[in-house]
This record gives C-alpha cells, sequence and structure tokens, in this order.
C-alpha cells in the first residue's frame, strides 16, 4: 500500500507540471523533496544572480523510544551519519546494523541495557555488517554469543572498514564480550567486560588490523583478550586484565584464516592475579595457559613493552609454541622493559627443540627473578644469544582447576564510567579514527600498579 500511495503522488506531481502554466500543485508526498513555493512567478526578467542552492539537511539524531521504541526500529530508520540516541531502559532485542556510519549511544551506560536473557534467538546484543559505524555508552549482557560484534565476510572478501567500541559495559555473554572479526581499522576503548566463556574482548582474523583497544577492563572470563591470526599495527595497550584464567593470548590456530598470528604489540598494560578458576571456559584447551599472565601461543613477530606483570600463579610472560596435532612454532618476539613479579616463574620461553637456540625470540630489560630456561636475557638476548636453551617448561607440571562456572552466574560489577556529554556530544562515526592514526607507542609507561 505504502508504494501504490506513494506511485500515486508521483503521478499526480507529473500531471500538475505537465499542465497549463501558472497552476500550482497541492500535492505533496511526505518523503518527497520540499514543495515549490507557491507565491506566483514574478513577470519581470530573471535575475542575473545565480540561483541560491539548496543546502543538504545534516545527520539526524533520533530518540529511542520517543520516535521509535525499538532500537532495531531507529537503526532501521537511520541514514549513514545519523546520531541514534537510547534512553534509560532495558531493551530485550537483538540488533542488526546494515547502514555505515552510524552511531549509536546510550544516554547513560549503566541503565541503558540490552539484554538477552540467555534466549537463543538473541545471539548478539549488536552485530555490525557495514563499514565506520560506532557503538557507545551502553550495557550488552545475557547474550547466547556476543555481546557487541563487528565482522565483515571473508568469502566474499568483504572487510569491514571501520569500527568502534566505547564506554561498553559487556557481561555474561555465551563467547565473547567485544568481537571483532574480519575487520579493520578499529578501537576499542574505555570499556569493560566480565563472565565471559572465551574472551572479554577479541580482535581476530585481520592482517592487517589496524586497530587499538587502550583503556579497558576485562576480568572474570576465560581470556581477558584473545587474539588469532590477527596483527599488522594492532595495539593492545594502557589497559587492566585480572581475575581471568589467562590474561592475554595472541595465538595462531588453523581454524580460522590468516595464520599465522603476528606483528602485534602489548604494551603498558597491567596484568594481575590472573588463575582463577571461578571463571566460565568453553574450550579447555585454554587451560593449558592458565594462571598466566601475557602467552604468545604460536605468534611470530609480537613487540610485549612495558608491561606490569604482577601475581599471576603459574607464569608471567610466556613466549610459547602452540602444542596439539599441529604444531605452531613462536618465533621473533621481543619482550623487553617489562615488570614481572609474583608468579611460579616469571619469564618463560618454550620452543621444540631447546638446542637449537631460541628461534629469534629474546628478552632484554626485564624485571624479574625467575626464568625458564635459566638466565633467559643471555641465553635468548636480543643482542644474540644463541642457546643452546638447557631446561624448558613443562607445560603439563602447570596446576589447572579443572573445573569452570556457569558463564550466566558471574556477579554483576558496579557501576562503570559514563561518557562525556553523552546527550550532546555530535556524532563522531568510525570512519574517523584518530587514536588509531596517530597512535604513539613512545608515549607508553610501565604502569604503577593502582
Amino acid at each position: 500500500m505504502r508504494r501504490f500511495m506513494i506511485l500515486v503522488a508521483v503521478i499526480t506531481m507529473l500531471a500538475a507540471a505537465c499542465s497549463s502554466t501558472g497552476s500550482t500543485s497541492t500535492t505533496a508526498s511526505t518523503t518527497a523533496a520540499p514543495p515549490a513555493s507557491t507565491t506566483a512567478a514574478p513577470t519581470t526578467a530573471a535575475p542575473t544572480t545565480a540561483a541560491p542552492t539548496t543546502t543538504q539537511p545534516g545527520p539526524d539524531v533520533i530518540h529511542v523510544p520517543a520516535d521509535y521504541p525499538t532500537i532495531q526500529d531507529a537503526v532501521d530508520a537511520a541514514s549513514e551519519g545519523d546520531l541514534i540516541l537510547i534512553a534509560p531502559g532495558t531493551y530485550h532485542e537483538a540488533v542488526v546494523v546494515e547502514t555505515p556510519n552510524l552511531v549509536i549511544r546510550g544516554e547513560d551506560r549503566n541503565t541503558v541495557i540490552l539484554d538477552g536473557e540467555h534466549d537463543d534467538s538473541f545471539a548478539n546484543g549488536f552485530i555490525v555488517f557495514e563499514d565506520g559505524v560506532a557503538i557507545e555508552n551502553l550495557t550488552a549482557k545475557n547474550y547466547v554469543s556476543n555481546g557487541v560484534f563487528f565482522t565483515g565476510d571473508y568469502a566474499s572478501d568483504f572487510i569491514l572498514h571501520g569500527y568502534r567500541a566505547s564506554y561498553i559495559t559487556a557481561l555474561n555473554n555465551g563467547l565473547y564480550g567485544v568481537y571483532a572479526f574480519n575487520a579493520e581499522y578499529g578501537l576499542i576503548d574505555h570499556s569493560y567486560a566480565s563472565g565471559h566463556p572465551d574472551s572479554g574482548f577479541y580482535i581476530g582474523q585481520c592482517q592487517p588490523c589496524d586497530a587499538v583497544v587502550t583503556n579497558v577492563i576485562s576480568e572474570n572470563n576465560a581470556l581477558g583478550y584473545s587474539g588469532t591470526n590477527s596483527g599488522g599495527n594492532l595495539n593492545i595497550v594502557n589497559s587492566e586484565w585480572l581475575h581471568n584464567r589467562v590474561g592475554i593470548v595472541p595465538n595462531t590456530l588453523d581454524s580460522e584464516e590468516l595464520a599465522p598470528q603476528r606483528n602485534a604489540t602489548i604494551a603498558g598494560n597491567w596484568v594481575h592475579d590472573n588463575g582463577n578458576a571461578e571463571t566460565p571456559i568453553s574450550n579447555s584447551l585454554w587451560d593449558l595457559a592458565f594462571g598466566g599472565g601475557i602467552v604468545v601461543a604460536g605468534g611470530i613477530n609480537n613487540l610485549i613493552d612495558r608491561n606490569l606483570v604482577t601475581d599471576n600463579p603459574n607464569v608471567g610472560i610466556a613466549i610459547s609454541l602452540f602444542p596439539g596435532d599441529s604444531v605452531k612454532l613462536a618465533s621473533d618476539n621481543v619482550v623487553r622493559d617489562n615488570v614481572i613479579s609474583g608468579s611460579a616463574t616469571d619469564l618463560v620461553l618454550l620452543v621444540e627443540d631447546p638446542d637449537t637456540g631460541a628461534d629469534n625470540n629474546c628478552f632484554e630489560g626485564n624485571s624479574f627473578a625467575s626464568s625458564l630456561p635459566d638466565n633467559i636475557e643471555t641465553v635468548a638476548s636480543c643482542g644474540g644469544g644463541s642457546g643452546p636453551l638447557g631446561t624448558l617448561l613443562d607445560i603439563g607440571s602447570l596446576d589447572r582447576p579443572g573445573t569452570s562456572v556457569d558463564y550466566k552466574t558471574i556477579a554483576t560489577p558496579g557501576p562503570q564510567p559514563n561518557m562525556p556529554d553523552a546527550l550532546t556530544a555530535p556524532a563522531s562515526p568510525a570512519d574517523v579514527l584518530p587514536t588509531v592514526d596517530n597512535f604513539d607507542l613512545t608515549k607508553i609507561n610501565v604502569p604503577t600498579g593502582s
């Protein structure tokens, strides 16, 4: 009926245009451009100056529920560049975003809540299929898969370009909190994730990723951060990772494209008190690294720099092959200027054959008390340590809990900081990301631990 009415309006307007001069049409479609003036045309000659051009309207602000009752209705009605502003309330929906450069923002991070209620029909709080979308200042919890999910399609060669998740709280979702996959040029910042059986924050299958994760807190997850086959200007920085089973785990897996994992920077993080058995886990494979702070599993050419890694019971920082049916070797990783304490072994290098050297992995300038191999900054130094390495860590000797808890039962944290000026800040889509474009590693310091 709507298409029919629009067609009738168009036919009426065309008929009016073809009628005798001097008559004006009184028919207007609500979707058409503004009608021409009904003032009679002047009889004098037209002026020689050009007619003024029509100013195009700027982005709209769409309010939920004042303008549209649901977030999905507002997203479907929005145009590129619009801001969708969501009032406090609990929204039982799973939102699909297919319009580029939208900004979707809650008025209050702690009271704008998308709740999947562990309903199997609600997989993701948000799943974003288009470039440049930013999601801000809200909570996504109790979804069977992910809180916020940005994804391209590798099979069709569509790499999502431009994404941002800012001031997001992701709680007790069935896999990941904030998840970017087959996506590049992204920023995840000022966000919190807890209670996920895989990882709180995840960036996977991108090379180069051109992405920054900064100023986030990840706790009570199986993994604080996981990055499978991801790297290339990928910076995991200035964040806190605590009370997970394992803290930060870039890794290589054949189950995704673009192996091996490579070229990531992990710097300026406080990684502490991981090894928490009272957490959920979706795959017992990750418990090979239980109680670890930073574990590079089969990755290459990564930089681990200026992190504070404390009180992770089994391992502080480990560069390790990924064991299994198809061993993934770690090589050419640099571990430097970190402060590590409170682990059974502070620094670990695990290679396939300790007699052949360190596979170009190197350690220098770190503060630590123990290592395997012994004297790690000599036998695997960045100045040309040659091995043989001697005794290596026996993965089978690490304490593992053998148990986990239901992700639905992880306690809700206290309120999280709101985005400044959420009610008045203009829309800033993720097609412009100055933090990614201007990232400066030289400004990062070892955290103070508070």
